[in-house]
């Protein structure tokens, strides 16, 4: 377990790395979209802005990252990152915290679809899943707050 959880901080880290420039002209004209998007793990399923977050003076986004587990099955992981601006001359983003939403793997869910919302102080996002034990659809709602706060509950 110690070298798969090695492997997605890998993966994780590397989709960290490739938090964009800005969008627009900025990242034409400074990347290389094929050579980026050819970066990106084939283990990464699905990475969705869900919302923002603010605490104090800092301020950002927040987005989940969906991964395939790679345990043989269909099994995924889920995790929430907090972002925030690095470098104000340019406007690149960086992690400030990343929190994986351990109940998806251990109860061996696959996300089918889901559904972002706003929420007071930040986001929820209602994931639809098929449990992979026994093929049960269900819904959850992950609750996404300031850095580190985040709740995942079954509808």
């Amino acid at each position: 377990m110690d070298g798969e959880r090695l492997r997605l901080a890998r993966v994780v880290a590397v989709l960290a790395g490739l938090v964009a420039s800005p969008p627009g002209p900025a990242l034409a004209q400074t990347t290389d979209p094929s050579r980026l998007l050819s970066a990106i793990p084939t283990d990464i399923v699905l990475v969705r802005t869900t919302g923002s977050w603010s605490n104090g003076e800092r301020t950002g986004p927040t987005r989940i990252v969906l991964l395939r587990a790679g345990t043989g099955d269909d099994a995924m992981r889920l995790f929430v990152q907090w972002l925030a601006v690095a470098d104000p001359r340019t406007g690149r983003l960086a992690s400030v915290a990343t929190e994986e939403v351990p109940e998806i793997f251990d109860w061996r869910a696959v996300v089918d679809d889901y559904r972002v919302e706003p929420a007071p102080g930040g986001s929820r996002v209602i994931l639809d899943a098929t449990i992979l034990t026994n093929q049960q659809a269900r819904r959850y709602v992950l609750t996404i707050g300031q850095p580190g706060e985040l709740m995942l509950s079954a509808r």
